[in-house]
């Protein structure tokens, strides 16, 4: 068998280049503010490489500062975790609740209650926490329970088992996370940058939009997709090397899918989910007035709970504050809504025809994977730019952070459809399109569910953030006005409010997908 001189991904990033570059051709620049691929690399070779690796440089300095630290408490907490299950639920509670938090959200919160470059570092961290904890107690779990019953038979502790068989069976999780968690702590840096910072990839690429020099728009963007891209393929490498013995791991940032439990009627499972989303607003609600007290933070500056409610319940301006937030929210959520439908329903058919035509798959589906390692911040403003700064921009931004998960899920979750399943559809006659029908999309259902619970809060983030850069309407734009005119009573209500949405939308995603299992289970069984 001939081997390829090309590989299949070089040759799909090939054609979407000539794309491009057609698309320019014919007239499709967006009144100049899309340029070629030749003008793109014209504008990087006037520029120098220096100018970007000198801007980058205090990016990658926070970013990898929180990068480590947001790991390393994740990785920490992951032992105590299975040292103590009494307290997985409010430590996985946690940390749903720190992936809920809006970045655009949080960010002008920390930046007016933190100094120097401590609010990139913090967004850093809080962008990888939750994947690296979850991942990490799933993969210190991942151990057969004969291996761990041998290990105590030779007279082995827990220190034992945790060195001999935890670890190495968490490290190919662990490192899966590690992985996915570099684009984002790039992200959380560049989203700080933009808040506030005197150098960095952020202040350079909102130079370039103020200045309209759009191909330096687009080479700040595809430069930043490059670091992102290598620190992903460094540490997979990293991960390959150190464990041999691991085919590729896949983290999951929503958490294992959600287990069957035959028997268990839908109030149980409604109750469940109100229960766990209770949990989360009040260990929020604690460890927010908790912070605040610890960290001595300006009365002026910093709202307690009780604050906020009184700015919302005020006998006299409350009606009117409930209003605008009201309309607000209405706005956020319905751009949210509107990016991850759009996002999950390009993603579900692009799948459905990379599994019907594995040609497209081999051609685009590395492509696919290093364009979900651009920071959402840096293309923002090249999509605005495109699609214009009403809803179609809007639902472009939030789709982009809910296609790229839900893409690589579905196909794989369609691709490992069991192969005697598929045959034996084949042998009773079945046409490729009823197998997909019938055995491979109800298969892929965990996967969809899953993804739609990693994508539902980055939907939030991403309205925020094009409603921060582009429209000027929603939360995110109150929020940035609040900061602006140091009006702190509503920043912090508007936060809050947003990271109640987040999570509200995470735990019903949660409750459909427990459902839909339940019965999908029900009646096979």
């Amino acid at each position: 068998m001939r081997r390829r001189l090309i590989p299949a991904p070089v040759v799909g990033l090939v054609l979407l280049v000539l794309a491009w570059d057609l698309a320019v051709r014919l007239g499709f620049s967006g009144h100049g503010s899309v340029p070629g691929p030749a003008a793109v690399a014209r504008q990087f070779s006037v520029d120098g490489l220096g100018f970007y690796l000198g801007s980058a440089l205090p990016t990658l300095q926070t970013a990898a500062v929180g990068w480590l630290i947001g790991n390393a408490l994740a990785i920490v907490l992951a032992f105590l975790v299975v040292a103590v299950p009494a307290i997985e639920r409010p430590v996985l509670s946690l940390g749903a609740v720190s992936y809920c938090l809006p970045l655009v959200a949080i960010g002008p919160v920390l930046v007016v209650t933190c100094s120097d470059g401590t609010p990139r570092i913090i967004l850093s961290a809080l962008s990888v926490f939750f994947v690296t904890l979850v991942s990490s107690v799933a993969g210190l779990r991942s151990v057969g329970r004969a291996l761990l019953d041998l290990l105590r038979a030779f007279g082995g502790g827990s220190l034992a088992q945790l060195r001999e068989a935890r670890w190495p069976a968490a490290l190919p999780h662990l490192f899966a996370a590690l992985r996915i968690g570099a684009p984002a702590a790039i992200l959380g840096s560049i989203v700080g940058e933009f808040l506030g910072a005197e150098r960095g990839l952020g202040v350079v690429l909102i130079n370039a939009q103020q200045a309209m020099n759009y191909p330096r728009i687009w080479a700040i963007a595809f430069f930043t997709t490059g670091l992102a891209g290598a620190a992903y393929l460094l540490i997979g490498a990293i991960g390959s090397l150190l464990t041999p013995w691991a085919r590729e791991t896949h983290a999951n940032l929503a958490g294992a899918t959600a287990e069957r439990r035959p028997g268990r009627s839908r109030l149980v499972s409604a109750a469940q989910a109100a229960g766990a989303a209770g949990l989360s607003v009040a260990a929020i609600l604690a460890l927010w007035d908790g912070l605040l007290h610890a960290f001595h933070v300006s009365t002026f500056i910093g709202k307690t709970p009780r604050e906020v409610w009184g700015y919302v319940f005020d006998p006299s301006a409350g009606a009117d504050n409930r209003a605008a937030l009201a309309q607000e929210s209405w706005v956020t959520l319905r751009d949210a809504g509107v990016g991850l439908a759009a996002g999950t329903a390009a993603a579900v058919v692009l799948a459905l025809l990379f599994n019907l035509a594995p040609t497209l798959r081999r051609l685009f589906m590395g492509p696919a994977l290093a364009l979900q390692s651009v920071p959402l911040v840096a293309l923002t403003p090249l999509i605005v730019l495109v699609f214009g700064r009403q809803l179609g921009g809007v639902a472009v931004i939030g789709g982009v952070v809910t296609f790229f998960p839900t893409l690589v899920n579905v196909t794989l979750a369609l691709e490992r459809t069991p192969r005697d399943t598929v045959d034996l559809m084949t042998v009773f006659g079945a046409s490729r399109l009823d197998t997909l029908r019938t055995v491979q999309i109800p298969a892929a259902l965990p996967a969809l569910f899953a993804s739609l619970r990693i994508a539902a809060p980055l939907a939030v983030t991403g309205a925020m953030l094009a409603e921060w850069l582009a429209t000027g309407g929603g939360l995110g734009y109150s929020i940035a006005s609040d900061v602006a005119t140091s009006d702190y009573d509503a920043l912090w209500a508007r936060v809050a409010l947003a990271t109640f949405f987040s999570l509200i939308v995470y735990q019903l995603i949660r409750s459909a997908e427990r459902a839909a299992l339940d019965r999908i289970f029900s009646s096979s069984s």
